[in-house]
This record gives structure tokens, sequence and C-alpha cells, in this order.
């Protein structure tokens, strides 16, 4: 685990703009930017395309740390 580190969080609805502001604050103030949301589509996607029960929390999470 990462400690004293700054971590910000954009909460909203879909299609309200969180990613292009999160970029662009980040941009702007030189730091770091990670697009979680898109993290856990591509996660999404490939345990799909792998034929996984995306029911099972311990598939998901097993299959997570792999990737």
């Amino acid at each position: 685990m990462v400690t004293g580190c700054l971590v910000i969080a954009v909460d909203g609805p879909a299609g309200a703009g969180k990613s292009s502001a999160a970029r662009g604050v980040a941009t702007k103030l030189g730091l770091r930017y990670l697009d979680t949301g898109a993290m856990y589509r591509a996660l999404t996607w490939w345990l799909l395309n792998q034929g996984l029960d995306l029911t099972d929390p311990a598939v998901v999470a097993a299959h997570a740390r792999r990737r």
C-alpha cells in the first residue's frame, strides 16, 4: 500500500464529463491520471472474452490480479 500520496476521486453520472475534467485537472497540476472506468471496462471485456463467470467475486478478483 502506498501512503503519503494525493488521490482525487471524481464521482458523478455517466456522460457528465468526469474523465475529461479529471484529465484536465491532472494535466494542469502535473499529476498522474488513471481512468478507472476504462480499466474496469477493459477487465470486464477480457473476462467476458475468456468466458469467465462475472458473478463470482473470487474469479473476478483472481483474474484481475493476474492482468
